[in-house]
């Protein structure tokens, strides 16, 4: 069974694009092993290279490292920022593909990994504004970025007491996104072990 590893640029607990992730996991779990993660699990600085020389954060960088690099596809949910990435995702991102220039053992955990772009929030544009510059960060550190996205505008009123409530046709939207990258993680996973065999 494929990893799938979902995270948020969102540091809220129970932020609109947190709860997106739940609500995708949910519906992804018979199929896939998913590895959350939450926020409090990213006790990481902001990306400084005079902090590289510190074991305790290159611990943690490791710690992150591995989770990134035993998935075979990745699904991330982040809102916009004054129109922008947030920088908590890209300070993610920035100490994850930094390890294999710290430490030689280590490989770039994003290479040919499928990537979701899904992003949630209370306005009009459901945090469209910068999915672009999701897409070029991403490609840009190796990922394989999927033509297909989830954006989730008034995400409030999608809110109910019972968990988000979707119309027919995003739902539809949101499975033909899934189904896609689980096909793309699936080619992933085959190609490792392939490699693995006539290694």
């Amino acid at each position: 069974m494929i990893n799938l590893l979902l995270f948020s640029g969102s540091q809220r607990r129970e932020s609109f694009n947190a709860r997106l992730l739940r609500y995708l996991a949910e519906h992804l779990k018979e199929r896939c092993i998913i590895d959350m993660i939450e926020p409090h699990q990213i006790d990481l600085p902001l990306f400084n290279q005079d902090l590289e020389d510190s074991p305790a954060v290159i611990e943690r960088v490791i710690a992150l490292h591995r989770r990134f690099n035993a998935s075979h596809g990745m699904i991330v949910a982040s809102p916009e920022y004054n129109g922008q990435l947030t920088a908590h995702l890209k300070n993610i991102v920035d100490w994850a593909s930094r390890l294999p220039h710290i430490d030689h053992r280590f490989e770039n955990p994003f290479i040919d990994r499928p990537v979701l772009l899904c992003s949630a929030s209370t306005g009009w544009s459901g945090g469209a504004v910068a999915l672009p510059q999701a897409r070029a960060l991403f490609g840009y550190v190796g990922g394989v970025v999927i033509g297909d996205s989830i954006c989730l505008p008034y995400a409030d009123q999608a809110w109910t007491s019972e968990g988000y409530l979707f119309d027919p046709f995003f739902d539809q939207k949101i499975r033909a996104a899934t189904d896609r990258v689980v096909r793309l993680a699936q080619a992933f996973a085959d190609s490792k072990i392939e490699q693995l065999e006539t290694a």
